[in-house]
């Protein structure tokens, strides 16, 4: 097995898909979970290491790559793992298989905001009864907001070089927004989330980048899907 010092990209998994994990005793479990954004495949790793089968979505050629890497040298008790290389902004790839468990860690706030809702939209009907959901997404108060030029409410084309995002769309969402989001286009509804806000100091190219991000977990109750409340509404 693969050193750490070997892992091609990212060294270990986001710090609240951990709490995640292990607070909803995702490592007593089996099944299949779906990360959009996946980058090189740090998140799923931890997933895959507890004997999940793990797809990931991310749109550079070279993250997947990364993910495919890293995760063939992994001995597996038979779980599978598969890497597609798909623009979320046009929603999911087709013929995805359902699974347990959605992971949107540090994704959805780099496609505009309808986007981001038709990828919701259609991962309802891929998400299990009973299935998780976990995001993580900046809101109002980050260092980034409003630097930059705005295209769309709360979303900027950044026009900043520290953070390495210069010329890269942000979308910033409120709490109740996303918990509007969740409701209308998955059916999840606000009883079963849990909400935090995440403030921290980042140093970045010598300049101190303050974070402010929301991260948000639930499960899909019922039969799973949007409820026919919210379809209606649409």
């Amino acid at each position: 097995m693969q050193t750490i010092q070997q892992t091609k990209g990212l060294k270990f998994p986001d710090e609240f898909v951990i709490k995640y994990f292990f607070k909803e005793n995702l490592h007593r479990r089996r099944g299949r979970v779906l990360e959009l954004g996946c980058g090189n495949g740090n998140n799923l790793m931890l997933f895959f290491q507890y004997g999940w089968d793990c797809v990931g979505i991310d749109y550079n050629e070279q993250s997947i790559g990364d993910a495919v890497y890293n995760f063939g040298q992994v001995p597996t008790s038979g779980n599978r793992f598969s890497f597609i290389q798909h623009d979320l902004q046009s929603g999911l790839p087709s013929a995805l298989e359902t699974c347990d468990v959605l992971l949107l860690p540090n994704v959805l706030y780099y496609i505009p905001r309808l986007a981001a809702i038709t990828c919701l939209e259609q991962a309802a009907d891929l998400v299990t009864p009973g299935g998780g959901v976990f995001l993580r997404l900046r809101s109002p108060r980050d260092y980034r907001y409003r630097r930059g030029r705005e295209v769309e409410p709360n979303g900027f084309i950044l026009d900043i070089s520290e953070t390495g995002e210069n010329g890269a769309l942000m979308v910033f969402y409120e709490e109740y927004e996303l918990v509007e989001m969740l409701r209308n286009s998955m059916g999840i509804e606000p009883a079963s989330l849990r909400l935090m806000r995440v403030t921290y100091d980042n140093l970045q190219n010598g300049c101190l980048v303050r974070n402010d991000e929301i991260v948000i977990w639930g499960e899909l109750t019922g039969a799973g899907g949007r409820s026919q409340d919210s379809v209606a509404r649409k």
